[in-house]
């Protein structure tokens, strides 16, 4: 078998400048020529456009170019409506009765006393204006009568009756004594709490009674002597005599004379304005409460109280006195507080 041999031809090779010589640089440099580079020629500039409004656009060109609604045919359906329920009385009266068993049926029908077998439907005279009390029409010719017989009778019934009402005194003359004869809330509420306090109010209260009950005594029997001033003004006047004397006019003693001659004197200086009801140390923290009681006990009875610091060692001194020149004048005392408390 034969092997043939192709020629290979070789590979053109570079200018090998290194291995010039002088004189192949030198022709070399003769044969080149130098120039002025000639500037690039512009290239052509390409535009792109990208519409990004074109869903806008088409859908504003499709409005502009589209038939009215009015002549558009479109296909409807509509649905059942629902039945409308009219208003009517038996509507609003089964709302207003509600279920059988419902609570509201339950007060319909206590309203209406349904289940009362008493009830009676009202008559045309229930619907006249009058009074709702019995009336007594008592002829003419009997007012005296009764003005004179049978209104003191009734009075009598009537007076006692509000007396011993607990905290009514209007059986007991005038504004201020009924004001005064008031149970006072505060005392109550006190003495419900503190127990061995209403032993102390009895005791400190009955000395207070017998206070009021001794000038209430002495202004009746001034009274009926005719004895009272008239004048006020005179129980101020004070005369100094020449040996330096003074002598108050409101405590000079006046004498009169009784049925059977013998001459009574009243003087006011054996029957003082005021008293102590409660003497006790500064210093006892316990004796507040009793100072607080005698006060209160004064304010019921329409009677001035204070407390004066007196001694040595210290003494706190509750007193009690008329509040007027005139003593509170009860034709009865009223209920004790111990008993009202």
């Amino acid at each position: 078998m034969a092997i043939s041999h192709d020629p290979v031809t070789a590979a053109p090779t570079g200018i090998d400048i290194e291995a010039w010589t002088v004189e192949q640089a030198a022709e070399a440099l003769q044969a080149s020529s130098i120039s002025t580079p000639t500037p690039p020629r512009p290239r052509a500039n390409v535009t792109i456009e990208i519409p990004l409004d074109d869903d806008a656009l088409a859908a504003a060109n499709a409005m502009a170019t589209a038939e009215p609604r009015s002549k558009q045919e479109v296909h409807t359906v509509y649905k059942r409506s629902a039945p409308v329920r009219r208003d009517s009385l038996k509507r609003r009266e089964a709302l207003l009765k509600g279920k059988e068993g419902s609570r509201r049926r339950q007060r319909w029908e206590n309203d209406r006393l349904l289940s009362n077998p008493y009830a009676q439907p009202p008559l045309p005279s229930d619907w006249e204006v009058r009074p709702t009390y019995p009336i007594h029409n008592v002829p003419y010719f009997l007012a005296p009568l009764w003005d004179a017989e049978y209104k003191a009778k009734a009075q009598a019934k009537i007076t006692p009756r509000r007396a011993n009402n607990v905290g009514d005194t209007r059986a007991h003359g005038s504004k201020e004594e009924q004001a005064a004869a008031r149970v006072p809330r505060e005392l109550r509420e006190k003495l419900k709490k503190s127990r061995g306090a209403k032993n102390m109010l009895q005791d400190l209260e009955e000395e207070v009674r017998s206070f009021v009950q001794q000038w209430s005594s002495k202004e009746r029997q001034m009274a009926e002597d005719d004895l009272v001033d008239g004048d006020s003004e005179d129980e101020e006047i004070v005369f100094v005599g020449r040996n330096g004397a003074m002598s108050d006019d409101r405590k000079r003693s006046k004498s009169v004379v009784s049925d059977d001659s013998s001459i009574a004197s009243i003087s006011s200086d054996d029957l003082a304005k005021e008293r102590m009801i409660l003497e006790s140390l500064v210093d006892d923290r316990s004796a507040a409460f009793g100072r607080w009681l005698v006060h209160s006990i004064a304010t019921y009875y329409g009677l001035e109280t204070w407390s004066v610091t007196k001694g040595s060692p210290a003494r706190r001194e509750a007193y009690i006195g008329l509040k007027h020149k005139a003593a509170p004048a009860f034709d009865e005392l009223p209920r004790p507080l111990y008993v009202l408390v």
